[in-house]
């Protein structure tokens, strides 16, 4: 079997579904069952569609890791903000309550927002630069 057209880097899309699997894993193992399998699946597919344009957008403007990094902690802090405001348990909750929830939802998906950016980085953003000379 010969893999002519095998590609020599990542292409973005595959970055892509790495980067959300790498933060998605830690926040959706420890609810894991196959009764919910089916969800997770959606909610995983859902996150791929939003977050690939953006990556696809911002893949030649911002290639520094650190602004990566800022640019996608941004997003994921909008996610909290977003999810808290619509988790019933928190939902019609005093702003104090709110805000302390989604930073404590911020802080605890940090790790795998960074692992995921370091992903990207490694895997499309690095062979872009090779490929320009940069």
């Amino acid at each position: 079997m010969e893999f002519s057209n095998w590609p020599d880097r990542a292409h973005p899309v595959l970055a892509v579904l790495l980067g959300v699997a790498i933060c998605a894993v830690p926040v959706v193992l420890p609810h894991f069952d196959l009764a919910n399998l089916p969800a997770n699946l959606f909610a995983y597919v859902f996150c791929c569609v939003l977050v690939y344009p953006f990556a696809a957008l911002l893949r030649h403007r911002v290639t520094s890791l650190p602004a990566i990094w800022g640019v996608a902690a941004l997003f994921l802090l909008a996610a909290c903000f977003y999810h808290t405001n619509i988790m019933a348990e928190t939902a019609n909750s005093a702003w104090p309550q709110r805000r302390d929830v989604t930073f404590d939802k911020f802080l605890f998906n940090l790790p795998q927002l960074t692992l995921g950016v370091v992903g990207w980085w490694l895997l499309v953003l690095r062979p872009d630069r090779r490929d320009s000379g940069a």
